[in-house]
């Protein structure tokens, strides 16, 4: 079969919210297999045992993938490259909620690093996915699964949660790393299974090296607040090109009026997973209260820009269109802000506002409300 007949067929399951397609991959990929060598592989997952979903097959697990990648990264680059846009269609789908990564997964971006992990203390299968970085931020794609504890209510949460996650260096130097917005998180209740990209700081500095990180613990959503499950999920790697973007910077320094308020739009950065627009304001400056405490409040554009914010119990943080908002155009295209990175800070008194990337960075317009129009020019 033809790489883009098996593409396509992912494709269609993804589309209409199939989650689980590694039946039809399994076969899918000993056909393969079998048109290379004349022979058909047949690959069983020997640690964790599963019970069979038909009579006729069994489920690929997420391990025996893993043996899968180990074996055909050195011998049938098509298998490997299919099984990440297998996993890039999962992160692609309506149910996450950053359409910056959806968008640099559609153009090809991304580090395939495809390793699992078995979480004995808590039956979690983690399956790593996928790594990009630039100047700016890094995305971490992982997949957790498990027979026996329910994960409805289990996120790795590093802006708010009990999670964290650590960057150990050749060195032995243990670097805690922030989170850049909230992420996104889609729980699949009929498989039991987790998909999370996570949101950090930069780790492009290391490139060219062997890295380790480790999430710790699961944070567990409680009615009172958070619960958390102890647990330590480490990924061990070379940061290689394919992680790495770079970030372009045009220094704009146009001024304009919006709800009474005077706002200067500083500077735009474009980058493969976002377009950064960073401003400030006569309302955005950190304010003092009387015992000399720092403080903020939502500027007039901060609540344009959330006015057409929509909290959807299935796809998360998405646009309704039925509102005014704060949105790009490129190349006659409209471009719509990321909401799950909401809460980045800039610099003291800067505002950002974060919007999917643009597909040409010299014909780029913001456009808030109705009325105002501004290139984003030098």
């Amino acid at each position: 079969m033809e790489k883009d007949q098996f593409i396509k067929h992912l494709n269609n399951a993804m589309e209409n919210q199939v989650p689980d397609v590694w039946d039809e991959l399994t076969r899918k990929i000993q056909h393969m297999e079998g048109e290379r060598n004349g022979k058909v592989v047949h690959l069983k997952d020997k640690r964790i045992p599963r019970t069979k979903k038909r009579n006729r097959s069994k489920r690929l697990s997420l391990a025996a993938a893993a043996c899968l990648l180990a074996i055909s990264a050195f011998s049938y680059t098509p298998v490997l490259a299919s099984i990440k846009e297998v996993y890039d269609k999962i992160f692609s789908s309506n149910h996450i909620d950053d359409t910056g990564l959806k968008t640099a997964l559609s153009s090809g971006q991304g580090q395939a690093v495809n390793q699992t992990f078995y979480d004995k203390a808590n039956d979690i299968n983690v399956h790593f996915e996928s790594i990009l970085t630039d100047e700016k931020e890094t995305k971490l794609l992982l997949t957790f699964q498990s027979k026996t504890t329910d994960l409805k209510n289990y996120n790795i949460d590093i802006f708010e949660g009990e999670s964290s996650i650590n960057l150990i260096t050749g060195d032995v130097q243990r670097k805690k790393l922030k989170s850049v917005g909230w992420g996104s998180r889609y729980y699949d209740r009929k498989e039991n299974k987790v998909a999370k990209a996570l949101s950090f700081d930069s780790i492009k500095e290391y490139k060219g090296q062997n890295i380790r990180l480790e999430i710790k613990d699961i944070t567990i959503y409680e009615e009172d607040g958070f619960g958390k499950a102890e647990a330590l999920w480490p990924l061990e790697f070379m940061l290689d090109q394919s992680a790495v973007s770079t970030r372009e910077t045009a220094e704009i320094n146009q001024s304009f009026s919006y709800g009474k308020q005077t706002y200067t739009i500083k500077k735009v950065e474009f980058s493969s997973m976002e377009t950064r627009v960073v401003v400030t304001g006569s309302d955005t400056k950190l304010l003092k209260d009387e015992n000399g405490m720092e403080y903020r409040i939502m500027s007039k554009l901060e609540q344009q820009f959330l006015h057409a914010r929509k909290i959807d119990k299935v796809y998360g943080y998405i646009v309704d269109p039925k509102k005014s908002g704060v949105f790009l155009k490129s190349a006659g295209e409209k471009v719509e802000p990321i909401f799950s990175k909401g809460e980045v800070a800039g610099e003291r008194d800067e505002y950002l506002m974060i919007f999917a990337p643009v597909k040409d960075c010299r014909n780029t317009i913001l456009e808030v409300g109705a009325n105002i129009k501004i290139p984003l020019t030098k």
